[in-house]
């Protein structure tokens, strides 16, 4: 899944090149990029599939050459439910066949992985679990009482010594405190994101869940007796899409199937969510500071400074974020990085669509 906004990183991160398409944290890659190279011992390209937003589809098949074969162009970003929808109704048509049907993974491209051995493990052990016909998320075990993430409440064990459980409940973004008693207690797990199921596991699942929205992506590929979403008529596919709901995968089924099982890791992963989760995913200096660009820094502690055309300077400056780029400059407080999107809400305001 390739399609989010990044609005959290603006002015780095815009609609036609967001946050996965961007180098943010890294000089070498950009975060898609770095997404698809970590599958190479996994899946090869021919069996890999990007869903992306349309306007971003032509800048991302340019960066996943010759590392992904398959893409699908949402017309308009429905969440997470409805890629994953598209995804699996594509997949089921790739590989079709008798039997058990194909195990589809689905990652986020905008995560740090810090531990990839660790990850391809997970991996596998997903699919032993996706084969039991579960619908599999990837648990994190926590590090500290993190409250930007959801998290994940571990069930009865599935298998004898092994990290893979029931799910037996989902927690939403917790306040400090109760963010800390979920660490003291040792069942709980960050939410990742990832996934793995068996492709007719989920589309019985959304057939359970959002049964019109299933039956309406379906309509199109029968209706037009192709086996592709890229063969349907655009407008037809957009009209369709854009009557559908915006849900997430967690909200709309997984919080309510009783398929659900965790696979608990511990993989140095990290999402990426805005400018001040930067100092916590890459090394900084002895000061705390973290530099990308060029940077004179006198007597800074905490800061983290991106610039890719000018030469920033801060002098005397503790805890800001200062991010020039694309003819825009933002300095905020960290406290204040998710506000980041409020700038995005205003520009669009007041119709600056050349910032946005």
């Amino acid at each position: 899944m390739a399609g989010g906004s990044g609005t959290r990183f603006w002015p780095k991160s815009r609609h036609l090149e967001p946050k996965q398409l961007c180098r943010i944290g890294s000089n070498n890659a950009t975060m898609l990029v770095q997404t698809l190279d970590r599958l190479d011992n996994l899946i090869p390209p021919e069996r890999r599939l990007i869903v992306t937003h349309q306007d971003q589809m032509e800048l991302t098949r340019r960066q996943a050459e010759g590392r992904c074969d398959h893409f699908l162009a949402e017309p308009a970003a429905k969440n997470t439910a409805h890629a994953l929808a598209l995804a699996a109704l594509e997949i089921s048509r790739m590989a079709p066949g008798s039997g058990p049907g194909p195990i589809m993974i689905s990652v986020h491209a905008d995560a740090l992985i810090k531990n990839p051995d660790a990850f391809n493990q997970a991996v596998k052990r997903m699919v032993q679990t996706a084969a039991m016909e579960k619908l599999t998320l990837l648990g994190i075990t926590p590090q500290y009482p993190e409250t930007g993430y959801g998290y994940i409440e571990k069930g009865e064990g599935l298998k004898p010594e092994t990290p893979i459980f029931q799910v037996k409940s989902f927690r939403e973004k917790p306040d400090q405190a109760t963010a800390a008693s979920y660490i003291k207690t040792g069942r709980f797990l960050w939410n990742s994101g990832i996934f793995a199921w068996r492709v007719d596991t989920i589309l019985d699942e959304l057939g359970n869940f959002l049964p019109q929205s299933l039956h309406s992506l379906r309509q199109l590929l029968e209706g037009y007796g192709v086996s592709s979403f890229n063969e349907v008529p655009q407008d037809e596919l957009a009209r369709t899409y854009n009557a559908l709901p915006s849900i997430a995968i967690d909200n709309g089924v997984l919080e309510k199937s009783q398929r659900v099982a965790v696979v608990e890791a511990d993989i140095g992963w990290k999402d990426v969510g805005s400018w001040d989760a930067l100092d916590q995913c890459f090394p900084t200096d002895e000061k705390g500071n973290l530099f990308y660009g060029e940077v004179i820094a006198m007597d800074c502690e905490g800061i983290t400074v991106d610039s890719d055309t000018k030469i920033v300077a801060c002098i005397g400056v503790k805890d800001l974020v200062v991010v020039v780029s694309k003819g825009a400059v933002l300095v905020c407080p960290k406290s204040r990085a998710q506000d980041v999107k409020k700038v995005v809400e205003e520009l669009k305001a007041r119709s600056r669509t050349d910032l946005v």
